[in-house]
């Protein structure tokens, strides 16, 4: 753009394109300011829940296998119940 079409304009319309222009210059510096406030904020949230998300799959991994080896044991104790004799009480 020339500066002789900048002066044109300004003529044209005055004061009103000064206006429009710091509004257009104040959102993009207010979009640029939140932009590096969420991606600051995303990083945050990232170091805080990978290690929770990491952690909480290692619990359940545990859990499950907990859970395998109990239900295992009580079908083990269940199943020689039913098939061991009956003793007799002396």
């Amino acid at each position: 753009m020339d500066f002789v079409v900048v002066l044109e304009v300004l003529k044209q319309f005055g004061p009103l394109v000064l206006v429009v222009a710091f509004f257009l210059w104040q959102g993009w510096v207010r979009e640029c300011r939140l932009t590096r406030r969420i991606e600051k904020l995303e990083d945050e949230q990232k170091k805080v829940l990978l290690p929770l998300v990491e952690k909480c799959a290692s619990v359940i991994a545990k859990n499950t296998l907990i859970m395998r080896r109990l239900e295992r044991a009580m079908d083990e104790r269940w199943s020689c119940k039913a098939n061991c004799p009956k003793q007799e009480e002396s």
